[in-house]
């Protein structure tokens, strides 16, 4: 059972197992979606999930460390750092902006 991720930004759209990262459906497809550190520490990967946060991993502490303070004031309650995220459950659709 497969989730369909959608880079809206790319038009692209990837029909993936539960347990990928974003980062790795990112770099497969390729998206041109910027990434900096890969870790959870710099914010550039920071992307709106337009649809289907409910197809997502937790946020991380690292996560909410950088949306708070590093990207303070420049996020909304949709905001991800796509190298944190992983694909938990299948059956979905999950809308992704940068």
């Amino acid at each position: 059972m497969r989730t369909r991720v959608e880079i809206m930004n790319d038009f692209l759209a990837i029909n993936v197992e539960p347990g990928k990262t974003i980062q790795d459906i990112v770099e497969a497809s390729g998206s041109a979606l910027p990434f900096g550190c890969r870790d959870g520490e710099c914010g550039t990967c920071v992307v709106s999930i337009e649809q289907g946060m409910e197809y997502l991993s937790p946020m991380t502490a690292k996560e909410v460390k950088v949306l708070k303070e590093v990207l303070a004031g420049t996020t909304t309650e949709k905001s991800r750092l796509s190298c944190q995220m992983k694909v938990v459950k299948p059956n979905g659709l999950i809308r992704i902006k940068y």
